[in-house]
């Protein structure tokens, strides 16, 4: 993520059971993401998740591999650690970490990627990514939505979801500058102590599919573009060179 204060704050606690909610399902989406791994890289063991957010991934790729993350979020970093207290997690900016170790593999995921102001700024974020990989390493990023796929110049949604102790109502207003896409998510949390409203702004920016091309060229890695499981977007797949 870019240099920013924490984007997610309070709602970083009522992330997953929204996404839960619209029924993103972390599990089979892990399961895709080692299978590709594999096929390129059989046995690898060891893996990194860039933008690891709340670890949603995480929780699950560590049943095949010796896992770690990073995340400039203080928030997501937190739930994170409630359900991988045993999981290396680092506060760190994607363009420029160092984790002075290398990985078989390294994962961005769920379009995190997206937050990055500028092509320069995506070169420096896969350029770092590709650092941390050994030899043969396997690079998976999943794009931000494609430019052509945005559809009209502002919008809205509504998300809502539930368990035992929380209900929460999540409405977008979305609106295109050029290739910025502004997100404002406007959260109402109700609880037995009552009801917090919270509200999150972000940035992402729509790079073209080849910017992504581009910054794997750059970073010394052959890009294989595949469809994201995400809609609208693209999934970029490199492998470092012995």
């Amino acid at each position: 993520m870019v240099n920013v204060p924490d984007q997610y704050g309070r709602s970083a606690a009522v992330y997953d059971l929204l996404y839960g909610g619209l029924g993103k399902d972390y599990a089979a989406e892990a399961q895709e993401v080692h299978e590709l791994i594999q096929a390129r890289r059989p046995g690898a063991r060891t893996l990194l998740d860039v933008g690891c957010g709340t670890g949603g991934h995480l929780r699950h790729l560590t049943r095949w591999y010796d896992a770690a993350g990073v995340d400039l979020e203080p928030s997501m970093l937190a739930q994170a650690r409630i359900h991988l207290p045993d999981t290396p997690l680092a506060e760190a900016d994607m363009r420029s970490f160092d984790l002075d170790q290398q990985y078989d593999a390294v994962v961005c995921l769920f379009s995190a990627i997206g937050h990055l102001p500028s092509v320069e700024d995506l070169d420096a974020a896969v350029a770092t990514m590709t650092r941390h990989l050994a030899p043969s390493g396997v690079l998976i990023v999943d794009g931000w939505i494609l430019p052509q796929n945005w559809k009209g110049i502002i919008g809205t949604d509504i998300d809502t979801a539930q368990d035992e102790t929380t209900k929460v109502a999540r409405v977008w207003h979305t609106r295109r500058i050029g290739d910025v896409t502004h997100l404002t998510a406007h959260h109402l949390i109700a609880t037995d102590a009552g009801v917090e409203y919270v509200v999150d702004h972000h940035s992402l920016r729509l790079f073209a599919r080849e910017d992504y091309e581009d910054a794997f060229r750059h970073a010394g890695l052959r890009c294989e573009t595949t469809t994201s499981p995400m809609p609208s977007r693209d999934r970029y797949i490199g492998q470092r060179r012995n």
